[in-house]
């Protein structure tokens, strides 16, 4: 029983912790990617625009392409709705101080154009120092079988 107490006591300290965190998403990739998929949760294609490089690219679940003007369109003007959406075990890796990638899981559900998508698929965030600010340069959806 103290197994379990202590358990859900260092859960609810991470998950305040990490709500707590105010990193600027330009000075770490790690916030970069969480901001992402915070933004596609808030279909808020405002910050999505500042996030991403003006060469940014996405695979998305089906292996379509999508370059950075389409899915600002598509977010902004609610062509994708994200109803709900969780990630999970994240890592990001750095190197070099100038490029990092940021791997994990994202169960979504939502619809794009009115058709309902559930998905589990694992992800790749790929990010680049671009100046002084970190951009998401890549991203990449592989469907993982449920």
């Amino acid at each position: 029983m103290k197994l379990a107490s202590l358990v859900v006591t260092v859960f609810l300290f991470t998950t305040t912790t990490f709500a707590q965190q105010t990193t600027d998403p330009a000075q770490d990739p790690t916030a970069l990617g969480n901001a992402f998929f915070k933004a596609m949760l808030d279909e808020d294609g405002n910050t999505m625009g500042k996030l991403l490089a003006n060469d940014f690219f996405l695979t998305s679940f089906d292996g379509q392409g999508i370059e950075r003007d389409l899915l600002l369109q598509a977010i902004s003007g609610g062509y994708v709705v994200v109803d709900n959406a969780t990630v999970s075990e994240t890592r990001t890796r750095t190197y070099n101080s100038n490029s990092a990638v940021m791997t994990g899981f994202w169960k979504v559900k939502g619809n794009v154009q009115g058709n309902a998508f559930d998905y589990n698929a694992a992800f790749s965030v790929i990010c680049a120092k671009q100046g002084d600010a970190w951009k998401i340069v890549n991203v990449q959806f592989t469907p993982v079988r449920q």
